[in-house]
């Protein structure tokens, strides 16, 4: 997915303007007002900064437009409705800030600690909103988009049945190995639906926490107890593992088109 690259050339790009150097500071132009040369060098550190920061706001458009793109071609029913629709109005918040990012950054009178300042932000608000925003919205897709993989696993999977049942009839002699493969994929199917739907309740229970006083005390000590340290990394492994056990049933499918 190019939603991840396009994330590292904005954290890079965020990063550089903290690391950079340039030759001249403004205390070293006061020792020396009459040189143009260091003047020209200030410049044009503050337009390199300029420039390394329009590229990361640049990416982060593309990446919160592809992930607006991918949100908005889930088609889920209540109450999945309403969190999708949550994450798009995050979309257009985000994209809000950004612009009044760009806006400061396009002003005549900014200066480079302004920038610095303006890139400082920038970086918290990618480790804070935008990371939880795009650790939802990966989650919402990779969820609801193996969920539509799934359904396709199971018309295959319903083709094979009728396959078989007329294979059964016409006496054919690998039909016995054929129902054990079948089985098989069968198992492996049904375990990944188990695992995308444990993944679907624990991102649903995730956004939709319930309040402490919507529980008895001894629920809510329980529920400390049972508090997971990251689960967005959880839901995602939940997936993965989905993922994987839909794979294997694929393999399982190819392996019976070989064995007729």
């Amino acid at each position: 997915m190019n939603i991840y690259r396009k994330m590292m050339v904005v954290v890079f790009a965020t990063l550089s303007l903290f690391l950079f150097k340039g030759p001249v500071f403004a205390d070293q132009i006061d020792q020396n007002p009459s040189s143009t040369t260091s003047t020209t060098a200030v410049v044009s550190a503050l337009e390199s900064k300029k420039e390394s920061l329009t590229d990361a706001l640049t990416a982060s458009y593309d990446e919160l437009n592809e992930l607006k793109s991918e949100v908005e071609s889930i088609k889920v029913n209540d109450p999945w409705d309403k969190i999708k629709t949550n994450l798009l109005n995050q979309t257009d918040k985000i994209k809000d800030y950004y612009n009044n990012s760009s806006e400061k950054l396009g002003s005549e009178n900014i200066d480079q600690d302004s920038i610095k300042s303006l890139a400082k932000e920038l970086k918290y608000f990618r480790e804070g909103v935008f990371s939880e925003y795009y650790k939802n919205s990966i989650n919402f897709i990779l969820i609801f988009e193996e969920a539509n993989l799934l359904k396709i696993a199971d018309s295959r999977l319903d083709k094979i049945s009728s396959d078989l049942a007329r294979l059964e009839k016409q006496s054919v002699s690998k039909t016995k190995t054929l129902k054990t493969l079948y089985n098989d994929a069968d198992k492996h199917l049904k375990l990944a639906h188990d695992l995308n739907d444990s993944a679907k309740t624990l991102f649903y229970n995730y956004l939709n926490p319930v309040k402490p006083d919507e529980t008895k005390p001894e629920e809510t000590n329980q529920k400390k107890e049972d508090q997971i340290s990251d689960p967005q990394a959880l839901i995602r492994n939940i997936s993965h593992k989905s993922l994987d056990e839909l794979k294997a049933t694929y393999d399982i499918f190819i392996n019976m088109s070989k064995t007729l």
